[in-house]
């Protein structure tokens, strides 16, 4: 169960991010153009690792990520955004009663992969969270 879990959630998480690969201005800094649903999904994975990543700090970045969208782009933005915290949350709520570590690894894998792609060096929108270290 934990693993077909996870991998819907991996599944969830590349769906969503394969076309940011595909677009340049989706691995340019956050105040760089960047879709409206590739500045969604970012958000969405920034408020998803402030609430699972210890000692991870949103950013203004992170926060004027939709003031640049109105209308139906913004929609686009808050809908992304949507789908790819409710991935989070759902990781946030993982249980297993047979090996409660797998929940863990789900966690901290989500989280070495946020600061990969949005921590102050990420590799896709970098500066959207900061992860500080104990």
């Amino acid at each position: 169960m934990i693993a077909r879990f996870a991998l819907a959630f991996v599944v969830l998480m590349t769906s969503s991010l394969t076309a940011s690969h595909a677009d340049p201005a989706a691995s340019a800094p956050p105040n760089a153009a960047m879709t409206a649903r590739d500045a969604g999904v970012r958000y969405g994975q920034a408020l998803g690792a402030l609430e699972i990543c210890h000692g991870s700090m949103i950013t203004p970045a992170a926060k004027a990520l939709g003031d640049r969208y109105t209308g139906p782009d913004l929609e686009v933005f808050k809908a992304q955004a949507a789908k790819v915290y409710d991935a989070w949350h759902k990781v946030k709520n993982c249980s297993n009663a047979l090996d409660p570590n797998a929940c863990k690894i789900i966690m901290d894998k989500s989280c070495a992969v946020a600061e990969d792609e949005i921590g102050a060096n990420g590799t896709v929108a970098p500066g959207l969270v900061d992860f500080m270290k104990h």
